[in-house]
């Protein structure tokens, strides 16, 4: 009998002990569900309010599906937790997201939830399921990470850059153009036309989902660091080209058929046209640099 009460003592202490960390681990969710939902529901906010943070809807399940598609290697990097670092990178990330929401710092609320999910993974699984999870995580910035600011900011000197190359352009081509500010308009046709290159014409949005396509396309690809960083780079400019090239052709229209004409269908087109061939390019450059899917890399 005596032997029978120190078996089941000693099989009851695993299972107490079982029970314990997984009620820890639902603890530490449900509290990162409570931090993440905030930010999540800004994010929405921001996205549906300006047409050129749309594509941030995409970027939430884009983040989930990369992770559900490298779930084997997360099960496989699954190990005994790094309490102590871990739970520092977490508490360091909490500090930060309520700083940002204290101080009305959205953008600074979104960025800290990536390295709040990295800490987590590492404090539940381990450093190894921590890298797994580090890209996903990360990823999260191009969305949750937007602020209005942005437009104002960045996107007034994408306007001016692009006001400056249009008008230099259309003049090499033989329009006559003059550029006062931000407005292009022309000095002899007839009948005349004017531009302002707006918000909506600065290529932000075409930056932004540039710039998420690369950040995706660096994961996917095999390929030397130098040349994965090269890509990246490249597409501010791929960006500033294409607008400025879009702008001008819109200029080239009215000057042959009329403002009206140059703001129809063309002008719509025209954008995503000319994104796609960023999308090229950027494509193309990937190639030169030797960045391929393993698929292609390996065959090669």
């Amino acid at each position: 009998m005596a032997g029978t009460r120190t078996s089941d003592a000693a099989s009851s202490g695993p299972r107490a002990c079982t029970w314990w960390i997984l009620f820890q681990q639902a603890a530490i969710l449900v509290g990162l569900a409570a931090i993440l939902w905030p930010a999540l529901a800004h994010g929405i906010e921001v996205w549906s309010t300006d047409e050129e943070f749309t594509y941030g809807f995409l970027v939430p399940p884009i983040a989930v599906g990369l992770l559900w598609w490298r779930r084997s290697a997360l099960r496989q990097a699954i190990g005994p937790g790094q309490t102590r670092a871990g739970l520092a990178i977490v508490c360091v990330s909490i500090a930060l997201v309520v700083i940002g929401r204290r101080a009305g710092i959205n953008a600074l609320s979104g960025i800290a939830i990536s390295p709040l999910l990295i800490g987590v993974a590492a404090y539940l699984w381990g450093w190894r399921a921590a890298r797994v999870v580090a890209f996903p995580a990360v990823f999260l910035i191009f969305g949750l990470g937007l602020y209005r600011g942005l437009l104002s900011s960045v996107g007034f000197e994408l306007q001016d850059i692009t006001a400056h190359g249009a008008g230099w352009a259309a003049r090499v081509i033989g329009l006559d153009v003059v550029r006062n500010g931000l407005v292009l308009h022309s000095v002899s046709s007839t009948p005349g036309y004017a531009f302002l290159v707006a918000e909506a014409c600065s290529g932000m949005n075409s930056l932004l989902s540039l710039l998420t396509l690369a950040a995706l396309w660096m994961f996917a690809t095999r390929g030397p660091l130098p040349g994965k960083v090269a890509v990246f780079a490249s597409v501010l400019p791929l960006v500033v080209i294409a607008n400025t090239t879009r702008v001008t052709l819109v200029l080239l229209i009215a000057n042959a058929f009329g403002q009206d004409a140059a703001l129809g269908f063309f002008h719509g087109a025209s954008s995503f046209v000319l994104f796609g061939l960023a999308v090229a390019g950027l494509l193309a450059l990937s190639g030169r640099v030797g960045c391929k899917l393993p698929v292609f890399a390996i065959s090669s």
